[in-house]
């Protein structure tokens, strides 16, 4: 029984996190630390409102908690480099912090190309090569932690979910359903993508945090080919769909009634030509001050191959998809729908 951290544990994957904590009931005390403490709260847990970019804040609940293990979810820039580095730091002062485990992403190894079966070996891909800056800034924080592992008795790791959803998301999940109900389909339609039900990923962090904490009181050396710390992990659902049908069901769960025959096809080479003279126009007459409200950088993604090999993740942390996708869709169509973003239904 030990105490454990989650920094973000208000947000969408560390709520998850903290659910998935209590059902293995092996921690004697969890703690969040979040800007916003008001949303997603579970009963028994203590909640202390704080910024992770702040070292009398971090400083504060590492003193005061002591916890074994910490895991960290951050979604903004300046947060997943400033952030993370102080939270490094911070520890540096509290010995009883043994196991660190950070939320990356799978986007830290590919920007706007196609990805069939990868696997970790994969370099991080920074600016320029790099398009987003988000992805950008998630690879450099998740070297920052890698590259802390084995210092002062730390042992950390990185898990990179691919493309999360699930209730309690109003990013991804929001905007597909939102995108289903058009019924659109941009390029060949044919395209493969890797998504992650978010409790999922909540999953696979707790047993790689037990693996570390495994790890740091083992007395013989972890194999190379068995270690997880220092080490980075994709994770999915194991489950491949074609995006604009992953779109659909979502949007069908989500109540709306929509015929996959009925679906309307735009040539992927058409709509980037001509996205691309309205940006070009938008700048010109806004003088760069603004961007369109649709953008190629937008449209790209959905017609691109993304899928990923996770037997390491098999092998290592034991992690197998709890949540399949068909119930992952169900899950996050019946929040949207509590929500209230199910009404107004219409057949496409």
């Amino acid at each position: 029984m030990c105490a454990v951290l989650v920094i973000g544990g208000a947000g969408l994957l560390g709520h998850h996190i903290v659910k998935q904590l209590i059902e293995a009931k092996n921690t004697s005390k969890i703690i969040v630390l979040d800007i916003n403490t008001s949303v997603n709260r579970v009963d028994g847990v203590h909640y202390e409102t704080g910024n992770i970019t702040s070292s009398a804040d971090v400083s504060r609940v590492l003193k005061e908690y002591q916890p074994l293990v910490i895991f960290i979810q951050e979604l903004f820039f300046k947060v997943n480099i400033e952030g993370t580095q102080n939270l490094l730091d911070s520890i540096k002062s509290c010995p009883s912090v043994h196991a660190l485990v950070y939320t990356s992403s799978s986007s830290v190894v590919h920007s706007y190309t196609d990805l069939v079966n990868v696997t970790e070996d994969l370099p991080l891909f920074h600016e320029p090569e790099q398009k987003a800056y988000y992805s950008h800034t998630k690879a450099v924080a998740e070297e920052m932690v890698l590259a802390a592992n084995r210092s002062d008795g730390l042992l950390t790791t990185a898990i990179r979910p691919a493309c999360m959803f699930g209730d309690g998301d109003r990013l991804l999940t929001w905007n597909m359903i939102g995108t289903g109900r058009k019924n659109l389909i941009i390029g060949s339609g044919e395209n493969i993508f890797d998504f992650t039900y978010v409790g999922n990923n909540a999953y696979a962090q707790v047993l790689a945090a037990s693996a570390l904490v495994h790890a740091s009181k083992s007395e013989q050396p972890i194999p190379e080919d068995q270690r997880v710390d220092g080490e980075a992990f994709v994770i999915t659902n194991d489950e491949p769909w074609p995006f604009w049908d992953f779109a659909r069901a979502l949007a069908v769960g989500a109540g709306h009634e929509i015929q996959k025959e009925n679906a309307r096809s735009l040539p992927r080479t058409l709509l980037l030509l001509l996205v691309g003279i309205w940006e070009w126009i938008f700048k010109i007459t806004t003088f760069g001050t603004r961007q369109p409200g649709v953008t190629r950088r937008m449209i790209i993604p959905t017609t691109l191959e993304r899928t990923f090999d996770i037997s390491k993740a098999k092998n290592r942390l034991g992690y197998k998809p709890q949540v399949d996708m068909r119930e992952g869709i169900n899950r996050a169509s019946a929040w949207y729908i509590a929500q209230g973003g199910g009404e107004g239904k219409k057949t496409v």
